[in-house]
């Protein structure tokens, strides 16, 4: 089975991080990994920190895991702060700043994924947040930002999921969400789409096809190829959580038939 086709399981532990300048990023699924339509990353911000870059030819979405603090897009400012979700549309200059006495901890994905060198140190703009003018398009500037909390979650049997970023919010490359697994295995699945999933709370165990293949925990991350079958097993009495982006867009329940 060629690295492309090939569900992987590792722990944000494992992964090097690569240092910044006042935080450190972890690529958690890239092309190394065999990513042909989504990449993720976990990205730590230190207090009273901040970090400026492009990208042109991929969007970006992403969710804040825990601190306080700005995204900056374009001049325009989003206060952000655990539970919420950004959508940076392709090319947007934006800005990380952490305004929070503790670390602002990220985690985030791009699609179509990009390489190091294709990221690249922007100057942040001026703020026009508070003012009204008629040459600035606000609706182009300004990214979209989700709070779950006022997201209805969608029912999936027992199971449920809150989609955070999707087309309906202008992200035409992928698609967010977060979901919600009690304890116990649902079927085994495959989807039309390239995904990574990160274990936001809880405790787990993957399964690929018919086999037990790895325990999962808080920071754990998954990605899974276009086409594996697959299910993540609740094995705590507490409801495990998860933060997911797929490639391409869609939604959470499409499923490929079975397999004959």
């Amino acid at each position: 089975m060629s690295v492309q086709q090939r569900a992987r399981l590792r722990h944000q532990s494992e992964i090097s991080g690569l240092p910044l300048e006042g935080g450190t990023l972890q690529w958690l699924v890239d092309r190394d990994l065999g990513a042909q339509h989504v990449m993720a990353y976990r990205l730590r911000l230190d207090s009273d920190s901040a970090l400026s870059h492009v990208h042109r030819g991929a969007e970006e979405v992403l969710y804040v895991l825990e601190g306080s603090g700005e995204v900056q897009v374009e001049g325009m400012t989003h206060h952000v702060g655990p539970g919420q979700a950004i959508f940076i549309p392709d090319g947007a200059e934006h800005t990380y700043v952490n305004t929070g006495a503790q670390p602002l901890t990220l985690v985030g994905a791009l699609a179509p994924p990009v390489a190091l060198d294709e990221i690249l140190p922007a100057m942040p703009r001026l703020d026009f947040s508070g003012l009204t003018s008629a040459t600035l398009n606000e609706t182009a500037v300004a990214p979209r930002l989700m709070d779950e909390r006022q997201v209805t979650p969608t029912l999936m049997g027992e199971r449920s999921f809150r989609v955070l970023v999707s087309p309906d919010v202008g992200c035409r490359q992928m698609t967010q969400f977060t979901g919600v697994i009690p304890t116990g295995r649902a079927p085994l699945h495959a989807h039309p789409h390239e995904e990574a999933v990160y274990i936001l709370a809880g405790t787990g165990r993957l399964w690929i096809e018919d086999q037990p293949v790895g325990e999962l925990r808080s920071g754990s991350v998954v990605f899974f190829p276009i086409g594996v079958r697959h299910t993540l097993e609740n094995t705590g009495r507490d409801d495990m959580k998860v933060l997911g982006a797929f490639s391409p867009a869609g939604s959470p329940e499409a499923k490929l038939p079975p397999s004959r």
